[in-house]
């Protein structure tokens, strides 16, 4: 197990209870949370515990010239989806007509959405825009296959998992309080694009 949450870590997962049942469990232990960062602190790492998510996470524990052109990679593709990610956020919060926002643990039915898009042609305008730009691109045209492949693609990018192939209910990583706390940062620093200085808070610097 220790070589596989190691692993895990350095592709850039968050290990959450969802996403992560085993290595979640395995982390929990205090003596394998001390050995895993260990030996992170041998490639200049960390492990992180993100507490109001409630998950774990690879961080650098410094930042020089040594990792510049990995965190300038980093955010560049944070860049490129934080934005779709926002607006999905929002879109979900308004057709579940739902009081808090999606976090670690929660659960969507898929089938339960397709009737207020179904009943709201705004709904249906906003699902469309975002389903014409990246990550969420497709070419298909009806609602319930635009929202299909819109939830497929957050599961492929570990926002959602399923308990079973072609299941309904899709199950929010901790992935989603990540982004809260990014909003939180931005929101923080006065400022409305994500950071180019990787001179950054190293707890919101991901792998």
């Amino acid at each position: 197990m220790f070589t596989q949450t190691v692993q895990q870590l350095l592709t850039g997962a968050i290990i959450c209870e969802t996403a992560y049942v085993e290595e979640f469990q395995y982390l929990k232990l205090a003596a394998e949370f001390e050995r895993v960062n260990d030996f992170l602190e041998n490639i200049e790492r960390k492990l992180t515990y993100h507490e109001s998510a409630d998950a774990y996470y690879c961080t650098f524990i410094k930042v020089d010239s040594s990792n510049a052109a990995e965190l300038t990679a980093l955010f560049s593709d944070m860049r490129s989806t934080f934005r779709p990610l926002v607006e999905f956020l929002d879109l979900l919060l308004t057709a579940s007509n739902a009081d808090l926002p999606i976090h670690g643990k929660s659960v969507v039915n898929i089938n339960e959405l397709f009737e207020p898009f179904e009943q709201d042609q705004t709904l249906r305008d906003q699902l469309r825009r975002l389903t014409s730009i990246k990550p969420f691109k497709t070419n298909k045209e009806e609602t319930r296959e635009q929202l299909a492949t819109l939830f497929h693609k957050l599961e492929e990018m570990h926002y959602f998992v399923r308990k079973n192939p072609g299941s309904s209910r899709f199950y929010a990583t901790a992935r989603f309080d990540i982004i809260y706390t990014l909003i939180e940062f931005l929101n923080d620093s006065e400022r409305v694009e994500l950071p180019n200085d990787p001179q950054v808070q190293q707890d919101e610097l991901l792998f």
